[in-house]
């Protein structure tokens, strides 16, 4: 069966006026399904109970009033239907005067927009105190249309925009709930304040997030650089909480550790004693490096942490401990530049002692080692290298000048002697 086509003009028949009447009634069913949809989506939820504000207030405001222009638009449609509904329901058999009273609902401009009161100004003496706005169901429903491809991308924008932020932001929630069971853990007052602060500030950019989307993922907008500052923050807390929580299970080991590494530098500054000593006896020096005595300054250090522990403070502890354990580096390689600086003095004399052996060995097997010349500059570096003090520069002369007399000894014409 062919439908009825509902003519723009002239009288029309029963048939066309009832198919135009099935169509528009299924139009305006669709479109309830749609505002309907629209009023349950959940961007259109939160942006109707949330606390909005800045740009994403503004344009709610506006896109608000368009879904309530959208709905008056669909009860003077439904009215205009439900009028001309209400004359074809008179008569099985309509006249003509029906037919072309629904006609005029269904094509003429039926439906009111606005109505303007005129100012005294605007007025004639016989004009209307009023003027109207008005338009055919089918002008309706193409603004309509338009209205609500608008409001249902803004709708939907927001929607993703929300979704979007949040998972940016929820990790740094989670992250934070994280490390704040550690802290309590740790019962660590300073930590926990750190951490609420954080919070705080989390919190803010979060209700910044929910009252104003749009303008949050605006270009430029301070969003991402103010969550990577909280991100990293959490982190830092978090790294203090982590170690803090280490050292509160690993106490005695770390501090046993300690304990040996100050042991070490009790021994090299006791080495360091023990070499002055020599030093001074053994040799002609002046001012010697000034001996290190920090053992018991770092072992006070050490026993202070052991009251940190017991008053539960575990970040000062931490903070102390990893500051203890640079201070006995440093403490360690200070000591050992001072003992190598000492003792080498001893080393030097040895070294010098092994050299003017050597070559004296080396003078025997030119078989010129008692020439008596070769065997007073031997004699004399001897004396100097073997006498207490040893003056360190005066024998480093004298082994010079003896072992340029040996070296002489394999130079061509030389005769393997020594001149007098």
């Amino acid at each position: 069966m062919v439908a009825m086509v509902f003519p723009a003009f002239g009288p029309p028949t029963r048939e066309a006026v009832d198919a135009e009447l099935a169509r528009l009634g299924q139009d305006a069913a669709r479109v309830a399904d749609a505002l309907l949809a629209l009023a349950d989506h959940p961007g259109y939820k939160l942006l109707d109970s949330a606390p909005l504000t800045g740009v994403t207030a503004q344009r709610w405001q506006r896109t608000a009033a368009r879904i309530a222009g959208l709905w008056d638009d669909y009860t003077a449609y439904q009215d205009v239907l439900s009028r001309a509904g209400e004359i074809r329901g008179r008569r099985a058999k309509p006249r003509p005067e029906d037919l072309n009273a629904i006609a005029e609902l269904l094509r003429g401009k039926s439906i009111t927009l606005s109505t303007k009161h005129l100012a005294l100004s605007e007025r004639t003496l016989l004009g209307p105190a009023t003027v109207s706005e008005t338009a055919t169901l089918a002008e309706t429903l193409h603004r309509m249309n338009t209205d609500f491809q608008l409001a249902a991308d803004f709708v939907t924008a927001a929607d993703t925009t929300w979704n979007r932020l949040f998972q940016q932001a929820d990790p740094v929630q989670e992250r934070i709930k994280q490390v704040a069971a550690v802290v309590r853990q740790l019962e660590d007052r300073t930590l926990a304040t750190a951490l609420a602060g954080i919070g705080d500030e989390y919190a803010k950019l979060r209700r910044e997030v929910f009252a104003d989307p749009i303008g949050v993922a605006a270009p430029g907008s301070a969003f991402p650089d103010r969550l990577q500052r909280i991100r990293q923050d959490v982190e830092s807390v978090a790294a203090a909480a982590t170690g803090a929580a280490d050292l509160r299970a690993d106490f005695e080991r770390r501090t046993a550790q300690l304990s040996r590494l100050i042991d070490r530098i009790a021994d090299v500054e006791d080495a360091q004693r023990s070499a002055e000593r020599a030093a001074r006896e053994k040799i002609l020096v002046g001012a010697l490096p000034a001996p290190t005595t920090q053992v018991p300054a770092l072992r006070a250090r050490l026993a202070a942490l052991a009251e940190l522990r017991d008053r539960g403070l575990w970040r000062r502890l931490a903070d102390e401990a990893a500051a203890l354990e640079t201070a006995l580096d440093n403490a360690l390689n200070a000591a050992n530049r001072v003992h190598q600086a000492v003792a080498g003095l001893l080393e030097r004399r040895e070294e010098l002692r092994g050299r003017l052996a050597a070559y004296r060995v080396r003078a025997a097997r030119s078989g010129a080692a008692e020439e008596p010349r070769l065997e007073a500059l031997y004699l004399q570096a001897r004396d100097l290298l073997w006498s207490k003090p040893c003056d360190l520069a005066a024998s480093t002369r004298a082994l010079a000048v003896y072992q340029k007399a040996v070296l002489a000894l394999d130079q061509p014409g030389r005769g393997g002697g020594v001149r007098a």
